[in-house]
């Protein structure tokens, strides 16, 4: 399979090169690409250095997949320009998550999709929010087993989210530097030893934007629709990197914490711990592929509900790792 990763000198595209190192369906050097500011970048590969390319109306035309991961703008670009030439894009971007045709996959929930949908002609499949994901994973199984009415998060997002020049920016102010004149910063306030609940555009019923997605992104990939309700509270925390969510789920009938265990464990690609107390922090997820959940504990004023702890490395599952799994799942499917 010939790889494109487009974005390749981002955080996540950095990471997605690192991962497809270990992908022996790759077939050669993937290409790499970025906008003219980038191009002439060299990056690392299997020990060898490669050229990051302008992206260019051409550059898709004997690619079979596609790693997209530089931002809204690119992919709506982009996307439809490989897609014409019969490539696979799997998109990190929100550009199209929500419309109804293309599918949003977390391979350990629904990769059947990507099934589905794989074959010759090429097509768009989106990567989900990086804290979607992790939440997700964690609810799906107790979806499964005991149906879910509710879910409430408050997630706690590390820095890398948005971007290297976020955690530049963390970086610079913890050694007390102060802004350059003219300096465009991340952050609407100080993110140093501050926690921002806000993350994203403000919009009018009083949520901002990363909230948004997480409601609507963790409907669609359950296959439900409103008659989930799901809340979300966004924080931005002084945390390098690893995504941490404290959720509360309320389901169909009442929790058996055995049970409940037992499918959370179950779960490839997820960790859970037993003991109430027991957790992981954003540091011990650090590299990792897996999503932990900890802090599983009955509500004691609902016995249909039930709290946990989730944490997740997002540059990994919460971004490079899934698209890499899903591209993984269309290189072992035929061609029609």
């Amino acid at each position: 399979m010939k790889t494109a990763v487009l974005g390749a000198t981002g955080l996540v595209g950095r990471a997605m090169l690192k991962l497809l190192e270990g992908c022996s369906w790759l077939s050669g050097d993937p290409l790499l690409l970025a906008s003219s500011r980038s191009a002439g970048s060299k990056l690392r590969f299997r020990g060898r250095e490669l050229t990051v390319q302008e992206v260019t109306e051409d550059s898709f035309s004997d690619v079979d997949i596609a790693l997209f991961s530089g931002g809204g703008a690119t992919s709506r670009t982009w996307g439809p320009v490989a897609t014409g030439s019969g490539t696979w894009v799997i998109d990190n971007s929100s550009a199209f998550r929500t419309q109804e045709s293309i599918p949003l996959v977390v391979p350990e929930i629904n990769g059947s999709l990507v099934q589905i949908r794989s074959g010759g002609g090429g097509g768009l499949i989106a990567n989900p929010n990086c804290s979607t994901i992790q939440v997700a994973m964690a609810v799906a199984p107790l979806n499964e087993v005991f149906g879910l009415r509710e879910v409430h998060v408050t997630t706690m997002q590390a820095v890398s989210g948005g971007g290297r020049k976020a955690v530049e920016e963390l970086e610079r102010q913890v050694a007390g530097q102060p802004s350059s004149a003219g300096d465009d910063e991340v952050f609407p306030q100080l993110i140093a030893a501050n926690v921002i609940p806000a993350i994203g555009s403000a919009l009018d019923d009083g949520s901002y934007e990363e909230e948004n997605k997480v409601v609507k992104e963790l409907r669609k990939i359950l296959g439900r629709g409103t008659d989930l309700a799901v809340t979300c509270t966004a924080v931005r925390v002084p945390v390098i990197n690893g995504h941490s969510a404290a959720v509360r789920v309320v389901c169909d009938r009442p929790v058996d914490l055995e049970a409940a265990h037992l499918a959370l464990g179950d779960r490839p690609g997820l960790e859970v711990t037993n003991d109430p107390h027991d957790y992981l922090t954003p540091r011990q997820v650090d590299g990792q592929r897996i999503v932990h959940v900890g802090r599983v504990r009955l509500d004691p004023a609902d016995d249909r509900a039930l709290l946990c702890w989730v944490v997740a490395d997002n540059l990994l599952k919460g971004a490079a790792w899934n698209a890499v799994q899903i591209a993984e799942l269309l290189a072992r499917e035929p061609a029609s």
